[in-house]
């Protein structure tokens, strides 16, 4: 039996806020446990196709279904049942300056009515696995751009949410760093978990069950 994609977008159409054509019949779909690369300079869309993805705009025409619930208008509260399934880091998932790093990371157990007992024992291990236990009481302002991004890294991996957007996964990253950051991609895709990676550059990175898109003149090719 075949499983229900987790992303289904079709023949969508969408306008910027000043009548620019941004989306003209993107069709794209992402199944269970499968990554998709998506290559996209500057204007390309990119923030567009994240804004559709979880709500914060929606198509002129065409369909958008995330985890099978319609991202429509009218169906303001059913098609934000399953965005507390979606982790991500980069872009609008940036971390909330008035929190604190192990606030930031553990936000996803509070969304999700996890227990105090797991969010500290979820906290300890993403703190320990990312290297952050320094970092816990600090604030956003006060971490270097490479904790940063680790912080949003750990956020996206402590509620084990099935689907993971990332952003210039190499934002602000050293080599090693990067490479950290690969593994733990590969990592994520080997447990289950959906990715979607946007880039304004190809990156180096062996995924299972990864294609590559480019987004050129408001498709997906």
């Amino acid at each position: 039996m075949n499983e229900q994609p987790v992303i289904e977008l079709y023949n969508v159409y969408l306008k910027s806020r000043r009548g620019a054509q941004v989306f003209k019949d993107l069709s794209f779909e992402l199944k269970p446990g499968n990554t998709a690369f998506i290559l996209g300079g500057a204007g390309s869309g990119e923030s567009s196709l994240v804004d559709l993805l979880i709500g914060r705009c929606y198509a002129e025409t065409g369909s958008v279904s995330v985890f099978g619930a319609a991202m429509k208008k009218r169906f303001f509260g059913s098609s934000r049942k399953g965005l507390n399934r979606i982790g991500g880091v980069g872009g609008i998932f940036s971390l909330m300056p008035s929190m604190t790093v192990s606030e930031n990371i553990t936000f996803p157990l509070i969304l999700s009515g996890a227990s105090k007992s797991v969010r500290n024992d979820r906290l300890f291990k993403m703190l320990t696995e990312f290297s952050l236990l320094k970092q816990a009481s600090e604030y956003p302002s006060g971490l270097t751009r490479v904790e940063n991004s680790l912080v949003q890294f750990a956020r996206a991996s402590i509620a084990n949410q099935p689907l993971l957007i990332i952003d210039e996964p190499s934002a602000g990253l050293d080599k090693d760093t990067f490479e950290r950051v690969a593994e733990y991609l590969v990592k994520a895709s080997l447990s289950g978990r959906s990715l979607i990676i946007l880039a304004s550059e190809e990156l180096e990175l062996k995924i299972p069950n990864m294609q590559r898109y480019r987004l050129d003149g408001g498709a997906l090719v």
